[in-house]
């Protein structure tokens, strides 16, 4: 009988940020779009909210979206700072991959909440990135298993507008992170940690 434990320790193992990645697709397409579906149906939200919104960008679109971004970071800190500082980021760790799945928040589920639930208002807007955190690591668990590398980016707040219009998302939902993803080119290594006893208290 399999290690329910070991298993789960396996996988926190082997997902790291990946920032040399390529475009093959070393798992089918249409098991990557399961995957993520299976993250929306079973990752649990307050008040069974749902508020994430995902949208899976591939080929054309996803070296579409980070053109997007690039253009803004050159608009931003100019061809030569970008070229000396950024490009080769853009390029090889995102750019180059296979895809990226873009993060979004429904924030008028959020509103109607809030009118509904007044006591807990003030919660619903922490509680909705909360969620947002577990729907991107179940899903950076799950690339990882299909045997991709991705990272997780927040190069949000400078073309918002241009990203979500690219990817036909609704003006409604806010734009939180991307995760591109690719066959992985190197073998990242794990990063220092605090020791245990300062992070966890056990009585």
């Amino acid at each position: 009988m399999t290690n329910n434990l070991s298993t789960l320790k396996e996988s926190l193992e082997k997902r790291h940020s990946h920032y040399n990645i390529g475009s093959e697709w070393v798992s089918p397409k249409e098991e990557v779009v399961k995957m993520l579906e299976d993250v929306l149906n079973l990752v649990p939200t307050h008040f069974n909210a749902q508020t994430v919104r995902m949208i899976l960008l591939t080929g054309e679109k996803h070296k579409e979206h980070w053109t997007i971004i690039e253009n803004a970071f050159i608009n931003i800190m100019g061809v030569e700072r970008y070229e000396a500082q950024t490009k080769e980021k853009i390029h090889t760790a995102f750019m180059s991959g296979a895809g990226t799945v873009l993060f979004f928040d429904d924030v008028q589920t959020t509103k109607d909440l809030q009118e509904q639930f007044p006591a807990y208002a003030g919660n619903f807007p922490s509680w909705a990135l909360q969620v947002q955190g577990s729907h991107q690591f179940a899903t950076w668990i799950g690339l990882t298993e299909l045997g991709f590398g991705a990272s997780l980016q927040h190069y949000i707040g400078m073309v918002d507008g241009e990203v979500k219009e690219h990817a036909g998302a609704s003006e409604k939902w806010e734009f939180i992170g991307h995760m591109p993803f690719g066959n992985p080119l190197s073998n990242p290594t794990s990063k220092p940690k605090k020791d245990i006893k300062e992070v966890l208290k056990v009585f």
